[in-house]
């Protein structure tokens, strides 16, 4: 009888502790939480809602190596960072649509599917393409770094301004949805006109 009740002992030690391990969302952030119009973002419908947006003491930046236009069907870099010390665990999700009617706007190429995955809405915005993190994307690169990259593919034809638009998770580790921080940020690129005209 001892013998059974340490060997039960034994076994569920392990259960314990894989039961505490800090949750990862295996879907990624759930599409049209960008904060994009006609959308809310995770702070504000939803998961981490217990503090306002931009309200933490993270830094959220959405690169394109500085450039401001773009030429119809080249592809770009795109980097997706955020920032706060100590910090683990981090979330993201990024949309890019053409502003004179929020129409989706190029593609993304995933360059990294470890930590990237693509999601469309099943409801309202079905038209527009998202890419967010995966399980492991959660991940920070480094304590206090939260880190992404992808590719865009600008549209094949000139479709005016284009705006990205960003949200990030910083998330405390707790095991739960609440404490964590959410930010916005966008980035507008204006159509390269000079790259059109050598287009043609």
């Amino acid at each position: 009888m001892i013998k059974r009740t340490i060997y039960l002992t034994l076994l569920a030690i392990p259960l314990f502790l894989m039961a505490k391990l800090p949750e990862k969302s295996s879907a990624g952030a759930p599409a049209a939480h960008t904060g994009a119009p006609g959308e809310g973002n995770c702070g504000t419908i939803g998961c981490h809602d217990d503090n306002s947006t931009n309200s933490g003491n993270a830094i959220l930046n959405v690169d394109m190596n500085a450039i401001n236009n773009y030429i119809p069907g080249k592809i770009y870099p795109i980097n997706i960072r955020i920032t706060e010390p100590s910090v683990e665990r981090f979330g993201f999700q990024l949309v890019a649509l053409v502003n004179s009617d929020t129409s989706n706007a190029g593609n993304f190429l995933l360059t990294d599917v470890v930590r990237t995955q693509l999601v469309k809405s099943q409801y309202q915005f079905q038209n527009r393409e998202y890419v967010t993190y995966t399980y492991d994307g959660t991940d920070a690169v480094n304590t206090g770094l939260g880190e992404w990259t992808v590719n865009w593919k600008a549209p094949v034809t000139n479709q005016g301004a284009i705006t990205f638009y960003a949200s990030a998770v910083s998330a405390n580790d707790d095991e739960s949805d609440k404490g964590d921080h959410v930010y916005t940020k966008s980035l507008i690129l204006q159509p390269n006109y000079k790259g059109i005209e050598l287009q043609k």
